[in-house]
């Protein structure tokens, strides 16, 4: 008895969903190959972890002015301070 069509079967699908996915995955890693690795800005930047740090920077930008960088920077200090008794 003769079959009608191809005779592949689902398995003609797969195998061509198969490839398309496979060149994909080569395309993708040729790409990022040449392209080498991403990048990450926020880890290039050093981190301003000390607060008065970033005010002279701020200040030094032009940001803040003289009264401001004055102020801002007594108030950690009036806080961090041990009550006295």
């Amino acid at each position: 008895m003769w079959r009608l069509g191809w005779g592949f079967g689902p398995g003609l699908l797969l195998w061509v969903f198969f490839i398309a996915f496979a060149t994909a995955l080569i395309v993708a890693l040729i790409v990022r190959l040449v392209r080498g690795p991403r990048r990450r800005y926020w880890m290039d930047r050093p981190h301003p972890d000390d607060l008065e740090q970033v005010l002279r920077s701020r200040f030094a930008r032009g940001e803040i002015g003289a009264d401001e960088y004055q102020q801002r920077l007594d108030v950690p200090r009036r806080t961090s301070q041990p009550p006295r008794t």
